[in-house]
């Protein structure tokens, strides 16, 4: 199953400018499957963004990629 990336668009309450915030990973086997999801589970306000392939975490202390780490998702259905 793929994991899909949304977003949404909303205004900041705490400066009142419209600005794009993370939404919930959405479990799919296809992006259309992924929006039918979110249509038919009341997160029809949500833009399916992309398919998840990978998470780098940072390592720590700092802002630089800790690719040791890092969770592939996309591995499994290549192999």
């Amino acid at each position: 199953m793929n994991i899909y990336v949304t977003s949404i668009r909303a205004i900041c309450p705490h400066r009142g400018e419209l600005i794009s915030w993370c939404g919930p990973h959405v479990k799919a086997i296809s992006p259309q499957m992924a929006r039918d999801y979110c249509d038919n589970n009341g997160l029809g306000y949500l833009k399916i963004e992309g398919e998840l392939v990978a998470e780098i975490p940072c390592i720590e202390g700092t802002y630089n990629p800790d690719f040791d780490n890092m969770t592939e998702y996309d591995t499994a259905k290549n192999n």
